[in-house]
């Protein structure tokens, strides 16, 4: 019922939108948006702070279901409107481009000449999504089904993702940027201290400790009380085999990071902490699950495991891309096997494993992929 009413409300308001009168695109105006309107973060972020750098010609605007809590952004010189609002689709319907990281504008009827750019929010090719999910709901074929009538430019992160994701989950010909995902600019670049700074400052944590980020990917079937992360023996062992005292941050999945607000002796929650790109580049070890934060964090070279304790049944209802176990990174599916992979973890093989990896997948990964954007950008103004 739930999607029912989701694809009738969403065929009306795309008939209503069609008779509004719109007027002339703006050639120079962005209109971003990231995680449905939540957050200042991921690619479109990281791709604004460039354009506002490199371009200061562009009017920048951004969307948010909070735009109150984001008004320094105003003075640079970016205007703010309410995500979902009349205004935010008017602002949509007359600019030249839209930058978002999911597929959230389904009910906007977006003309030929508009350029809407999907810079996705994961790259490599792990957990499937759209239609090669295992289980797809209505309402996600009806999105597939309206995004295929819209002018979207993808982004990719490498010619597995082209093939995998795009291509056969997205069923999308049109144009795509080899350009590899802006929000990993940041990884590439070299000693950069203020970011960690920055973090143990506001968590007040040591800055000569070392950081242990555990930041499992989203499922609905879980509960806060689901995920059995031993912290302490896992700091233990960290300090065993790499040395120093370790911190441990916890970092849930946007949609449910608000079910874990509460504090643990054992962990710090990062959960609503604005950019998961200045964490991964913090960090010094990184333990998810089926994220894509692997592909990002992978290009750091640092230590990275997998601990999956529901890989049997998350196979079956979201399913893989490639086959889990060909990826570099030592899985475990419970606390004494991430325990025994943490400890006889070898740096020369990974690192090996690390370089196959981008290898095989065809990594269009540079850290220039910001500059890329704006280069396209300006072609199509």
């Amino acid at each position: 019922m739930k999607d029912c009413i989701f694809i009738f409300s969403t065929f009306i308001l795309r008939m209503i939108l069609r008779m509004i009168p719109h007027g002339k695109l703006h050639p120079k105006r962005i209109v971003f948006t990231s995680y449905l309107g939540k957050q200042f973060s991921c690619n479109p972020k990281y791709i604004c702070k460039y354009i506002h750098k490199a371009a200061p010609e562009y009017e920048l605007i951004w969307a948010f279901k909070n735009p109150n809590r984001y008004k320094y952004l105003e003075k640079n010189g970016i205007t703010l409107v309410k995500y979902g609002s009349i205004k935010f689709i008017l602002l949509c319907l007359s600019s030249k481009f839209i930058i978002t990281n999911t597929r959230d504008l389904t009910y906007i009827p977006f003309s030929a000449n508009q350029r809407i750019i999907n810079t996705w929010h994961g790259g490599g090719a792990y957990k499937q999504v759209g239609s090669s999910k295992a289980t797809q709901t209505i309402a996600e074929k009806y999105r597939q089904y309206i995004a295929l009538k819209t002018p979207v430019t993808y982004l990719s992160s490498s010619k597995i993702f082209t093939d995998l994701t795009i291509h056969r989950s997205f069923h999308h010909n049109g144009m795509i940027l080899n350009c590899g995902m802006p929000r990993n600019d940041l990884l590439f670049q070299k000693g950069n201290p203020r970011i960690k700074e920055k973090i143990c400052q506001k968590y007040q944590i040591p800055q000569d400790n070392r950081l242990l980020l555990y930041a499992p990917t989203y499922r609905e079937s879980r509960k806060p009380s689901d995920y059995s992360f031993d912290t302490a023996r896992i700091s233990d062992v960290l300090s065993k085999r790499f040395g120093g005292t370790w911190t441990v941050l916890f970092r849930m999945h946007y949609y449910i990071a608000e079910q874990f607000a509460g504090k643990s002796a054992d962990y710090i929650n990062v959960s609503e902490y604005p950019d998961m790109q200045e964490l991964l580049y913090a960090s010094d070890v990184l333990i998810t699950d089926y994220s894509s934060s692997i592909w990002d964090y992978s290009f750091m070279g640092r230590p990275c495991f997998l601990y999956a304790t529901d890989l049997t049944e998350y196979d079956l209802t979201q399913g893989f891309y490639t086959d889990i176990h060909t990826w570099p990174f030592a899985l475990s599916q419970n606390n004494q096997e991430l325990i025994e992979n943490i400890l006889n973890f070898d740096d020369h093989l990974y690192q090996q494993k690390l370089l196959d990896h981008h290898k095989d997948f065809g990594s269009y990964e540079t850290g220039t992929a910001s500059s890329q954007v704006l280069e396209y950008i300006k072609t199509q103004s």
